[in-house]
């Protein structure tokens, strides 16, 4: 590799992008979104156990994106502070290994001149390292400051997805994450590499069309 700085994010858009197609996008796709219905009396058993299983299913696919998100945030994040080290060299390294990384990532996006606006690129990332944070730590400050950024999080038919957890939640566990807001995460991870690619051919626009 010549240059680490001006190699890598190319590198990094390509396994981002192969972990997402065949990893992530495999197992959401074998666990359907199941339609809820209501509990009713008159219901027959059979039917109250079929929805007993799909609520099930609703909650195991809930984890499971939940999961994701926390994966593929790591893994960006990663991506970005082994970059940061060669894009910027600083004499002090523990200043990008564990530095603020919302800090690191406005860094790097005005180091490049990327317009964080634009597809709504910064937004999301930030949106997905909240969502990482929460589903690692629970309730907290950073729950509150995703709620001030992404209410839709909250925002669900209860027919949609039943929370079975005994008891009262706690505001974290209501969280309901799609399959298209993982795949609205990964995306500005590759628009940010394609758009932090100073090689010729540059991925800007991720061609999802396939898996859309």
């Amino acid at each position: 590799m010549n240059d680490p700085k001006i190699e890598l994010p190319r590198i990094f858009q390509a396994n981002l992008s192969r972990f997402y197609l065949n990893v992530v996008a495999p197992v959401l796709a074998d666990l359907p979104e199941p339609v809820l219905e209501e509990i009713a009396m008159t219901n027959s058993m059979n039917e109250n156990l079929d929805l007993m299983a799909a609520q099930v299913q609703a909650h195991t696919r809930n984890e499971a994106a939940k999961a994701f998100v926390l994966v593929v945030s790591g893994l960006f994040e990663r991506q970005v502070r082994h970059w940061a080290l060669h894009l910027f060299a600083p004499q002090n390294p523990r200043e990008i290994q564990h530095g603020d990384f919302e800090k690191l990532l406005d860094k790097c996006l005005d180091a490049k001149q990327v317009d964080r606006a634009r597809d709504d690129i910064r937004k999301n990332l930030v949106e997905a390292i909240f969502v990482a944070n929460v589903v690692r730590h629970g309730d907290g400050r950073t729950s509150d400051e995703l709620r001030k950024v992404a209410p839709q999080l909250w925002i669900y038919d209860p027919s949609e997805y039943v929370d079975i957890n005994a008891g009262p939640s706690p505001d974290s566990e209501q969280i309901r994450i799609r399959a298209g807001d993982v795949k609205r995460y990964v995306r500005a991870g590759l628009r940010f590499w394609g758009r932090v690619d100073t090689q010729p051919m540059a991925v800007t626009e991720p061609p999802f069309g396939m898996i859309d």
